[in-house]
């Protein structure tokens, strides 16, 4: 009995571990193979707290987490400039790292040898000493963290997550600090790994580091990814797999040395499979559809004037003439190609300006220059009176000024309403702090911003795919989803690259339409689109740009009236 009580304590460990492990790989989609170095730096931590300094187990338990907490904020770092493989690469030296320390610092760690006599927890003054009496406490502390991991995963701070891990640039053009938040996601899965490793060293009594070694981060990996990432009840069965089918080959009475190298290729075995035929898992992220989202209450999902949603309509439909935007003489070089060249440009409050020319005049560089993605060489760009050079993307956003891309960068795992929703400007809410200690601020807040994004999908049209995933949708569809998600910026500037490409022509009127309509509700466009009709429909004033300079500007019907023009933007 006690055998079996003891593959189920080890369920629950490894529960804690792929869960926290599934936070990093799953939901932000960084692919890091050093979750075992966390899992040994909180077992080491809290067993010598424990022996040479007598610390309780709590205290020495809530020291693992700190200690490995910052670690892993620390070890975030470096996934603030690489991803895939370099971050595979990364983390590996991390890992070895760590097991190399675990291995070397004698004094310390005691090495190979290792630290014995970790004293077992003690239970409303009781000390559990059998597995037997490990066991409720093991399902306890399992069931907490996955709870915790649970509503990690489902909350704002969530979605913000899985937004970086379907594209990063998209989620810096929304307002969103992926410093802070793949940190923060590093910081989150070493604190819950060191809880597995707090309770494996206070279980077994005795650690060394060939517990934590990189066979073991490799173990990890492949129970979320045979559970199904980005799933929590996935890391759960993909635990309970992985963990008692190779037990289950005590009972063939295979000996141990061959028994532990089938186990490694059982593993391997069984990755190759998962990835060629079943990637998703065997419970994928989206097993359990959803369907569409009820409507909040209180919530409609018409668009009114005065709505939140899109701002207060205004009397006026024209532009006051005010600059809101300005370039003066802003120059950016590639290597020797020079793609803006002393550019200036003026966009007026309230107005659609056309920006057009041929094909490498500079005109998405110009947007790139304005949203922070790119630095200029030269020159000034002035929002409300404010320089914007030197602004990161997502202060840049924050300050009222959101763009689309020709590629759409939506977020394609994530239902059409997360879309939206996580594009919401001024989410507290996607805060650690207000998580874990404001959950029913969370709740109320979550509820109003449901509301909000149904309204601004009701507006495009979009309201009954709310519970569809972004990839499902149609082209024309998700084009309307870009410009929804815009929306939700609350941006008083709108950069538009060729919202209408692709579209066949009822598409095209239908998104001519909701543009119109935007700068009742106070926004400014500058709209890149090489369909003249559109730019007709829509624009004044029209600017031209070739070889990034501006070269004419004026109505529409007065650039397309130009012979010299025409010959530049056809090429003739």
């Amino acid at each position: 009995m006690d055998y079996f009580i003891h593959v189920a304590i080890l369920i629950a460990l490894y529960t804690i571990l792929s869960t926290s492990y599934n936070l990093l790989i799953g939901y932000t989609g960084l692919f890091s193979i050093a979750h075992a170095a966390f899992y040994g730096i909180g077992a080491y931590t809290s067993a010598l707290l424990t022996l040479h300094f007598g610390a309780s187990v709590p205290l020495a338990l809530l020291g693992a987490i700190v200690v490995t907490a910052l670690v892993g904020g620390v070890i975030g770092v470096p996934a603030l400039r690489v991803r895939g493989d370099y971050l595979v690469i990364a983390s590996f030296g991390f890992q070895m790292i760590v097991f190399g320390v675990m291995l070397n610092w004698l004094a310390l760690t005691r090495g190979e040898g290792g630290l014995a006599g970790i004293p077992r927890p003690e239970l409303f003054g009781i000390k559990i000493f059998s597995p037997a009496a490990y066991l409720p406490l093991a399902v306890v502390v399992a069931g907490i963290c996955f709870l915790v991991t649970w509503w990690i995963a489902r909350s704002p701070f969530g979605r913000v997550l899985r937004a970086i891990r379907e594209d990063e640039v998209a989620a810096q053009s929304l307002g969103k600090d992926i410093v802070y938040f793949k940190i923060a996601v590093f910081a989150l899965a070493g604190g819950l790994a060191a809880v597995a490793g707090s309770f494996y060293a206070h279980y077994v009594t005795f650690i060394n580091p060939l517990s934590f070694t990189l066979d073991e981060s490799i173990f990890i990996m492949a129970v979320v990814l045979v559970g199904g990432a980005g799933n929590l009840w996935g890391s759960l069965v993909g635990t309970v797999a992985l963990v008692m089918a190779p037990e289950a080959l005590r009972f063939l009475r295979i000996p141990d040395a061959i028994a532990a190298p089938f186990r490694q290729i059982l593993y391997g075995l069984l990755l190759v499979l998962f990835v060629r035929f079943r990637p998703q898992g065997l419970i994928g992220e989206h097993s359990a559809t959803r369907g569409t989202p009820k409507v909040p209450a209180g919530g409609d999902t018409k668009v009114e004037e005065g709505s939140s949603a899109l701002g207060t309509r205004l009397p006026q439909t024209s532009g006051n003439g005010k600059p809101l935007l300005t370039l003066r003489d802003v120059t950016k070089s590639f290597g020797g190609i020079r793609a803006l060249d002393n550019l200036s440009l003026t966009l007026e409050e309230g107005r659609i300006t056309g920006l057009i020319g041929p094909n490498g005049a500079g005109k998405t560089t110009a947007f790139n220059l304005i949203t922070g993605f790119l630095e200029p060489d030269a020159g000034s760009i002035m929002y409300r009176g404010r320089e914007l050079r030197g602004a990161k993307p997502h202060e840049i956003s924050r300050l009222g000024i959101a763009r689309s891309f020709q590629d759409l960068r939506l977020f394609p795992r994530m239902t059409v309403l997360d879309n939206v929703v996580v594009a919401l400007p001024g989410q507290r809410t996607e805060r650690l702090s207000l998580i874990f200690f404001a959950a029913p601020h969370v709740v109320r807040a979550e509820r109003e911003n449901l509301r909000r994004a149904y309204e601004l999908l009701a507006f495009v049209g979009l309201a009954e795919k709310a519970g569809e995933l972004a990839e499902d949708l149609s082209y024309a569809e998700q084009k309307l989803l870009v410009l929804a998600r815009l929306l939700a910026t609350q941006a008083n500037l709108l950069l538009l690259d060729e919202p209408a490409s692709g579209l066949d022509p009822t598409s095209v009127e239908a998104i001519m339409a909701l543009i119109r309509r935007l700068p009742d509700y106070g926004k400014t466009i500058c709209v890149i689109e090489h369909n003249l009709d559109v730019i007709k429909g829509l624009a004044d004033p029209v600017v031209f740009l070739n070889e990034g300079r501006t070269i004419a500007s004026g109505a529409p019907a007065q650039i397309m009236a130009s012979p010299h023009l025409a010959d530049i933007y056809f090429g003739v």
